[in-house]
């Protein structure tokens, strides 16, 4: 006869490993289902390999506006789990420490992602089934029966599904998880790739690749009207842009793009009005007055970024700082106020970081995580329609979540 265990848990990222800790120290019978040899996978991935394991931010309210898709949907698993208990969670029950850095990035002390991986698994080392993937779900009614592998059938009294979205694909994410919740009537809300760098046409970028940008505020615009606009930290890659203020834009601009065209402005200076800037350049232009205007920039721009600056200006790069006119001063300062670059496309789901889209929500409750459409199936995780910045905040999703199902 066929074992029949307390909850099958489908997927060992963070909140299909979150889910089956919590299941196991409630004292159920589990078994996890990965897909790849050993789970966490993604988990080594996130915060550059340290793993930021969430967002030190106390205010549920505040916490919620910071996501950009369906973030109302997460007060019910963020009061059931917050913060604080995420911290307290790792700390206290995984003995895993914690710190926190700029920008209120909670990372383990130890700055090393396989610390997080380790804690959970060894919860349940003996209850991941490796290197199989769910083909499908059998049913009865309005409830699943058993899941469906190569390696035979499993049947549970409860399923959890944290098969994660289609970002990193790498890592295994590659939206099965996505039929097999459509297998059983759920809708699935296009998954499209998020927190992912920017292609852009013009081709001399490639001239900035590696270029880091601080404090640069960077505007998206379509039809001269504002879609989103950020400040902070950018990077110009070999085709494109990226950093944590280009990837947190990135999925209001590829919504733009569906539209129409799109177009970035960085503005270099965001501190300084343009009068101010214009007298800064003044003074810089008294001071270099018997230099040539290619050789006059040093105390304004990065060096990788003059030559580009001095062919968009129009100005002859030979003619002496003393002869710049007025008008050519201002296109300067326009520049520099309103650098303009043209998005071709998102990069792609290589480069994801996380899904956008995915279960539609109106069919989960948002109390228990529960399925509106199956008695005993429960989601968790990236592979819900919902998702949130960089610095923690899609991890919080996969923690509160993933203990909200494993507790409901």
């Amino acid at each position: 006869m066929r074992k029949t265990y307390d909850t099958i848990v489908i997927g060992g990222g963070a909140a299909g490993l979150m889910s089956a800790v919590e299941c196991k120290r409630l004292g159920q019978d589990i078994l996890v289902i990965e897909r790849n040899p050993r789970p966490g996978k993604k988990i080594a991935l996130t915060g550059k390999g340290r793993c930021n394991v969430t967002t030190l931010n106390h205010d549920l309210s505040d916490l919620i506006s910071k996501y950009q898709r369906n973030g109302k949907f997460l007060y019910g698993a963020f009061s059931r789990f917050s913060v604080q208990d995420t911290i307290d969670y790792f700390e206290k029950t995984l003995k895993i420490k914690l710190k926190t850095e700029r920008g209120n990035r909670v990372f383990p002390v130890s700055n090393n992602a396989v610390d997080i991986i380790y804690a959970l698994q060894k919860e349940i080392s003996e209850d991941i089934l490796p290197n199989t993937s769910v083909l499908s779900f059998k049913t009865e009614g309005n409830q699943i029966v058993s899941a469906v592998t190569y390696k035979g059938e499993f049947s549970a009294k409860r399923y959890i599904l944290a098969t994660g979205g289609k970002s990193y694909p790498i890592t295994g994410s590659n939206g099965d998880g996505y039929t097999l919740a459509q297998s059983v009537g759920h809708t699935i809300v296009e998954p499209k790739p998020a927190l992912v760098p920017i292609i852009c046409k013009e081709r001399w970028i490639k001239k900035l690749e590696g270029l880091s940008l601080l404090n640069v505020r960077i505007t998206a615009l379509q039809e001269k009207k504002k879609i989103v606009s950020k400040f902070g930290e950018a990077i110009f890659t070999d085709n494109g842009m990226s950093g944590p203020i280009i990837i947190d834009m990135s999925r209001y601009i590829g919504d733009a793009l569906e539209k129409g065209k799109v177009e970035l402005s960085i503005d270099f200076k965001p501190a300084l009005n343009r009068e101010v800037l214009d007298r800064r350049v003044i003074s810089d232009f008294h001071l270099l007055r018997n230099k040539v205007f290619k050789n006059s920039l040093k105390r304004l721009l990065p060096s990788s970024l003059i030559p580009i600056v001095v062919q968009l200006s129009g100005i002859d790069p030979e003619k002496k700082v003393a002869e710049i006119s007025k008008d050519e001063r201002g296109k300067l300062v326009n520049l520099l106020k309103d650098f303009r670059l043209n998005v071709l496309k998102l990069d792609g789901w290589e480069k994801a970081i996380v899904t956008a889209g995915g279960v539609d929500i109106k069919e989960i409750d948002s109390t228990t995580m529960k399925s509106k459409l199956i008695e005993n199936l429960y989601f968790a995780g990236e592979m819900i329609d919902v998702y949130g910045p960089t610095g923690g905040y899609n991890l919080q999703i996969c923690w509160s979540t993933g203990i909200l199902a494993a507790r409901s």
